[in-house]
């Protein structure tokens, strides 16, 4: 092989090497972090009634859905069940 070669090879394998790794997460200072949350808890300030009152308005409309979900699940399994007893009792 040529030096070019083996140059051209080297530099492919660095170049490989080296474009793998991740770049490290930004880091913040604590004036930047300080901002950020306090940022952070104004939104969350103005937007936590207007989620509760979603939350309340949806909550009996959820429970009715979960129940009769579960409900569904339920006696599935039971006629699942049933059905293999009237088949052990007939053979």
């Amino acid at each position: 092989m040529t030096k070019v070669t083996v140059f051209f090879i080297a530099m492919t394998a660095f170049l490989l090497a080296t474009s793998c790794t991740e770049e490290a997460p930004p880091t913040l200072s604590y004036q930047e972090r300080e901002l950020v949350d306090s940022l952070f808890r104004m939104q969350v300030d103005t937007l936590k009634p207007r989620y509760d009152s979603l939350c309340t308005a949806r909550f009996d409309s959820a429970v009715q859905f979960k129940t009769d979900s579960m409900l569904k699940v339920r006696t599935a399994e039971i006629q699942k069940y049933l059905e293999r007893l009237r088949q052990e009792t007939n053979q």
